[in-house]
């Protein structure tokens, strides 16, 4: 290759742009899967996920199940997921109709 057109420059700076934020994508979603089969999960980390403040994972921490080694408290990812399945109701009734 003996020189490089102007044309032929942007195309390969748009492309080497392409493949770092492929790059990016790829390195963020390796640590989200990673983050995603954590199977300890600390009071906070049980917090967000359910969506619920830690005054509720403290009040509920023995009805999910819990280790509590020194003054550090870890839930099994499992047991948290199945108590919220646990707790998950369906209903068939049709909505009430608005006036």
């Amino acid at each position: 290759m003996e020189g490089v057109s102007l044309v032929e420059t942007k195309t390969l700076q748009a492309l080497i742009a392409e493949v770092q934020d492929m790059r990016q994508v790829v390195i963020s979603t390796i640590s989200e899967l990673k983050e995603a089969k954590k199977p300890y999960l600390s009071a906070q980390e049980v917090m967000e996920l359910t969506g619920f403040s830690i005054d509720w994972v403290n009040d509920h921490k023995q009805d999910i199940g819990y280790s509590n080694i020194g003054r550090t408290i870890r839930f099994k990812r499992k047991d948290v997921e199945a108590y919220m399945d646990q707790n998950y109701f369906k209903t068939k009734s049709p909505r009430r109709k608005s006036l």
